[in-house]
């Protein structure tokens, strides 16, 4: 008897011992899993961490420059350790279809294991995609290759024109004549002690040029036209340069603002120029005005041959004035046109123009939407807009030429940038996004149209109108009024999307 309960206990120590043998090899599995799982995270986070930063970094050169995006995706995948020449790693940047203004980045990676080489797996494949949208800047003001007239309208025998001029006032010029960004007096003319406009800005204006081929940078009475000779100047007279004769009237040969020009290289910032390229630039001072009979021509500001460039991207175009100290004698409201003797020129970001539209109903273009902001909404901003001698309509006219009535319209007010926007009114879907405006009343105001563009918004982009929309005023007497506006998409312009 005693050997059978010994031969048990002994049966029993070596099912113990296999037991124990069995599950050591099980725990193993679970700790070669368990390291190699946080190694197959760790790597995953880094590889997701490389696809975003690759996909943001390469979306900003998207839509014109595709190539571009992808090698800067590329590059930037290789910065964060991923080489896409080497036989394990791969890095596929791509368009997404039907969104030019997005790119898709993929990283697969193939990761050793530690433990899990006791399993048989020597190696893990992850792979992560990020996708990136950009919303450029709107392009502003013009679909052809000029901003502005080529004549004066009010003048017989020219017609087909944009009905206004570019515009920008002297520094200490009070910004309620219509300058919301240039004017840095916020009451009085010609004071360097005037109370300052706090939105004020010494960049000025900027206009985009993309050409296919060589372009040459023109203009056209650039210089601020004065009353120095034996031609007077004012609203009325060629371009409508003003202020000489105003409010200290001045025959002075430097009176009014000196004006500065350049043009820069393209980089996928366009509405930041400090990090441009500095291709040309000129100054150009005031200059007697000239008879209204003077044939109007378009040139370089000046003999440089540096106004001629070709490539492609988007180079920038600044206009501003010379910063006259605390010298009086140098406000003044400058009109001039510009243009590209090639490919497109428009504004970038907002634009101050002079209107000078006789007609009942006029319709200026406001900014190119294309259809890849279906989806999104769209905002127009007016500065002191729609002066005039009778109550007048301002409508927003989408590319297919009605009323815009596809989305919620909702409309806003305030009295300076400093203030929050105040909701007027909401207009439903199904009703024109319009607003009857009554003399002086947006007077030194902002007037804010907010646009809900439907999912199924589409243009045909290309051509006049293709994808732009305009502006209506609608005023029986006309509209001549200096005025600000800006258009933009709502949202961030570069972030990641699902």
């Amino acid at each position: 008897m005693r050997r059978l309960f010994r031969r048990a206990r002994d049966d029993d120590r070596g099912a113990a011992l296999a037991l124990v043998a069995g599950s050591l090899v099980v725990l193993m599995g679970m700790a070669a899993f368990g390291s190699d799982l946080a190694w197959f995270y760790l790597n995953a986070s880094r590889i997701q961490r490389s696809a975003d930063a690759a996909a943001l970094g390469g979306v900003i050169w998207l839509p014109a420059e595709a190539g571009t995006a992808n090698a800067t995706a590329v590059d930037i995948a290789l910065r964060n350790g991923y080489d896409d020449g080497l036989t394990d790693v791969e890095v596929t940047p791509a368009g997404v279809p039907g969104e030019p203004n997005k790119l898709e980045v993929t990283i697969t990676d193939v990761v050793p294991t530690f433990f899990a080489k006791i399993l048989g797996f020597d190696t893990m494949t992850i792979s992560r995609s990020a996708v990136a949208e950009y919303i450029p800047p709107l392009k502003l003001g013009s679909p052809e290759n000029q901003f502005g007239n080529s004549c004066d309208p009010e003048q017989p025998g020219c017609s087909g024109q944009a009905n206004f001029w570019a515009n920008i006032h002297g520094k200490w010029t009070d910004n309620e004549m219509g300058d919301a960004y240039s004017s840095w007096c916020t009451s009085g003319n010609d004071n360097p002690t005037c109370p300052q406009n706090n939105w004020a800005r010494s960049t000025g204006y900027l206009y985009g040029i993309e050409s296919s081929s060589s372009f040459t940078l023109q203009f056209n009475d650039l210089a601020f036209h004065n009353n120095s000779g034996t031609q007077v100047s004012g609203d009325g007279i060629r371009t409508g340069d003003r202020g000489c004769e105003d409010w200290t009237p001045s025959t002075a040969p430097n009176c009014g603002p000196t004006m500065y020009v350049a043009l820069y290289a393209p980089d996928p910032t366009p509405l930041d120029v400090s990090d441009n390229a500095l291709l040309c630039q000129a100054t150009v001072p005031p200059v007697p005005q000239v008879p209204e009979t003077d044939p109007y021509a378009f040139s370089a500001p000046d003999g440089q041959s540096c106004w001629s460039q070709s490539g492609t991207g988007v180079y920038v175009v600044q206009v501003r004035h010379v910063d006259p100290g605390a010298l009086a004698d140098r406000s003044g409201l400058n009109r001039y046109s510009v243009r590209s003797s090639t490919g497109k020129l428009y504004a970038l970001g907002d634009f101050s123009i002079y209107n000078n539209a006789s007609g009942s109903t006029t319709a200026f273009y406001l900014a190119e939407v294309p259809s890849y902001y279906h989806g999104k909404t769209f905002v127009v901003e007016f500065f002191d807009a729609g002066e005039s001698a009778a109550t007048g309509t301002l409508q927003m006219v989408s590319p297919d030429g009605s009323v815009f009535n596809d989305g919620q319209c909702r409309i806003y007010t305030r009295n300076n940038p400093g203030q929050d926007w105040s909701l007027q009114t909401t207009i439903p879907t199904g009703s024109g996004c319009q607003e009857s405006v009554s003399p002086q009343e947006y007077h030194d105001r902002w007037l804010k149209f907010e646009m809900d563009l439907p999912p199924e918004y589409a243009c045909t982009e290309g051509g006049v109108p293709g994808c732009w929309w305009k502006v209506n005023y609608a005023y029986p007497s006309g509209v001549n009024d200096t005025t600000t506006w800006k258009a933009y998409m709502i949202g961030n312009p570069i972030h990641l999307v699902e």
